[in-house]
């Protein structure tokens, strides 16, 4: 029994050992130079709860795409998530709006991330790609009207 304490004990120093040194050869992070750090930081938001996107394209790829799919077909798997492509629901500038700013069903609302210009800008987007092309945009002023009052 002591000799099992015993190896257990040798193989446990030897692996400790063997993290400590990799993690010593892994852990040296390249050096940026203040412009380089400056560029990146300029890439964020001062407010990280809001997107920094403001083109259409931008804001479905970093909001929708993950669940409505690169071509705007949908998907299933953990959730069913409808597709935006050829959706004769998007014939309403309004209810795509609405549903962007308070979520719908399983979707979770985007309002107090999103501006009006952003919500306008998602909605044209999706209701002018992936086979739709419905001719009226929706303006920020109307988002704003769609607008719940605790999001602003």
């Amino acid at each position: 029994m002591f000799r099992n304490i015993l190896w257990a004990g040798l193989a446990l120093t030897l692996l400790a050992t063997n993290v400590t040194s990799q993690e010593a050869r892994f852990s040296a992070e390249p050096q940026r130079s203040d412009a380089a750090t400056e560029t990146l930081l300029q890439r964020f938001s001062e407010h990280p709860d809001h997107f920094t996107q403001t083109d259409g394209a931008a804001l479905y790829q970093t909001t929708c795409q993950a669940c409505h799919m690169e071509d705007g077909e949908g998907g299933a798997g953990a959730g069913a998530h409808p597709p935006l492509a050829r959706n004769p629901k998007l014939n309403s500038r309004h209810f795509l709006a609405g549903v962007i700013l308070t979520g719908y069903h399983g979707m979770p609302h985007f309002g107090t991330m999103m501006s009006d210009e952003q919500v306008a800008a998602v909605t044209n987007y999706v209701r002018s790609h992936f086979g739709n092309d419905y001719p009226d945009p929706i303006t920020p002023g109307e988002v704003a009207h769609l607008r719940p009052p605790d999001d602003h």
